[in-house]
Parts: C-alpha cells; sequence; structure tokens
C-alpha cells in the first residue's frame, strides 16, 4: 500500500512538472475588483507564467475568462478541466480561447495590463476587473 501511494504521488509530480504552464493552481488568497467593488464568490487560479483564470460559478452571471500574458488578450477558454476549487489544466500551454470583444469592433482594446501582483482587464459587459495576487 505504501508503495502504491508512493508512485501516485510521484506520478502526480511528474505531471505537474511536465505540465507546469498549463497547470492553473488556485490562489485562494487573490481578490477580485469589479469597477474598484471588492467581488466575492470569485475563484483565481494562476500558473507558474503568471497567467490567470478568473471563474465564477454562481448563477446568473457565471463565468470564466483566461488572461495569459502572451498575448494579454482576455477570453472564454475552449478546453479546461478543472478539479473542483483545486486546480484547471488548459489544453496548450498557449491555451484556445474565445477572445472577448467588448467594443463590438472585434478586438479588445486596450489589452489586459499584467504585474506580478495584478491583473487589469475589461471583461464582456466592459466593466474594469482587477485581481490583485498574494
Amino acid at each position: 500500500m505504501k508503495l502504491f501511494l508512493l508512485l501516485l504521488v510521484v506520478a502526480v509530480l511528474a505531471l505537474a512538472l511536465v505540465n507546469r504552464d498549463r497547470l492553473y493552481l488556485r490562489d485562494p488568497l487573490a481578490t477580485v475588483y469589479e469597477n474598484e467593488t471588492e467581488q466575492h464568490g470569485i475563484q483565481v487560479f494562476v500558473t507558474n507564467t503568471g497567467d490567470v483564470l478568473v471563474i465564477r460559478e454562481e448563477y446568473p452571471g457565471a463565468y470564466r475568462t483566461l488572461v495569459q500574458r502572451w498575448n494579454k488578450q482576455p477570453g472564454m477558454p475552449l478546453a479546461l478541466r478543472c478539479l473542483r476549487w483545486i486546480a484547471c489544466l488548459a489544453d496548450a500551454n498557449h491555451a484556445a480561447a474565445y477572445l472577448i470583444d467588448w467594443d463590438n469592433k472585434g478586438r479588445h482594446d486596450p489589452p489586459a495590463t499584467m504585474t506580478r501582483r495584478e491583473i487589469t482587464f475589461v471583461n464582456a459587459e466592459g466593466k474594469t476587473m482587477r485581481v490583485e495576487l498574494r
């Protein structure tokens, strides 16, 4: 039994190491603001490269928004597998996402601003979202 558990832990660690750029781990201390008003019930997941996944599961108004450092364009992920409240795995390092078009011109302007501790972007409703990481 101990050998089985050891092999299982090694396999999970190897999987996490190989997929570290597509593995989003939950940040329970992150805070999300919508138009400078703190929001509750929103989960924030981050990768080791600083990509951010924001998930709200409550209806009405449920959404998933993905902001990646390589393009700084917020979007809805097309393929995402999640272990509830713990981690999510994207389909690729540059995950496929349906880009949010909030200005009705086929583009998202301005792009998201990203630092190590804060991500700011405009959501599909035109509201400014700010995510503070800890």
